[in-house]
């Protein structure tokens, strides 16, 4: 059996990150092993069943979709996960998909400001606008303020708390279960004040870098950047396991054959 992946990939919306992971359910359809998807912004129930309907359940497939929209349906994925291990249905040879990671860290954080200020984000910050202008655009402190962010953060700084709820839902599903991992998020531009030496040395060199929560670099082995191009798609590395060769902007049309049986010495099914 090919040792456990954990792979990340990374890349605006159509690049492939989704396409890539559903055709790798394709190719191991026949080898029995299922892809259990957390599911975080509704595309992949349409993708199935347009595009592939071979992997629905109801036609003999080995996709299973868990929808999370909030952040209760994300602890509802993971107590789905954790029993389905403990029943010993989770095998080496399975897949766990979250797609996209990038949008736990936000809902987890919406979570969060309803939980504790009972009210959602987009109303927490628009109050927190109302008291700046009311003072005249200065902070709690009496300091002229140009942006919302310092006065804005300044009353949910509990990230301990935060990174704990995220951690609850990330740590079963990267290091407990025991099957491989696949990620997909968004990507945002590296600004010019980027300080983080993990964040400039992994993606500096792309100008862009994962979406969400900081820690997912180190967490994944592998880190892929997807763009879409006219009727292709690009792959790069931006990090892999020790003695696996570098993608460089390569053409991509198969991410099961090109990675994981040319790269990671995973036999054709």
């Amino acid at each position: 059996m090919p040792i456990r992946e954990r792979i990340l990939t990374m890349g605006v919306t159509g690049s492939g990150k989704s396409y890539q992971w559903l055709q790798m359910a394709e190719y191991l359809l026949s080898t029995g092993a299922k892809f259990r998807c957390i599911d975080t912004d509704n595309d992949i129930q349409y993708m199935l069943e347009t595009q592939f309907p071979s992997l629905l359940l109801k036609n003999g497939g080995n996709v299973v979709v868990h929808p999370a929209s909030c952040w209760p349906e994300y602890r509802e994925a993971i107590t789905w996960l954790k029993a389905e291990n403990e029943k010993g249905e989770v095998k080496d040879k399975d897949w766990v998909v979250v797609d996209k990671i990038s949008n736990a860290w936000m809902h987890v954080q919406d979570y969060y400001v309803q939980e504790v200020f009972h009210q959602d984000v987009g109303e927490y910050f628009l109050a927190a606008r109302k008291s700046l202008l009311a003072r005249g655009d200065r902070d709690s402190k009496g300091k002229k303020v140009s942006s919302l962010q310092g006065e804005v953060f300044e009353g949910w700084k509990d990230w301990i708390v935060i990174n704990k709820l995220y951690r609850d839902f990330i740590t079963p599903i990267i290091y407990q279960l025991p099957c491989h991992v696949y990620m997909a998020t968004n990507v945002e531009k590296v600004e010019a004040s980027e300080r983080d030496a993990s964040i400039l040395s992994l993606f500096g060199g792309f100008g862009l870098k994962p979406v969400g929560q900081k820690e997912i670099g180190g967490q994944l082995h592998t880190i892929l950047l997807l763009k879409p191009g006219k009727d292709k798609w690009y792959v790069s590395t931006a990090k892999d396991r020790a003695g696996r060769a570098y993608f460089v902007n390569n053409q991509l049309s198969s991410l099961f054959v090109q990675y994981l049986v040319a790269r990671a010495g995973w036999e054709m099914p």
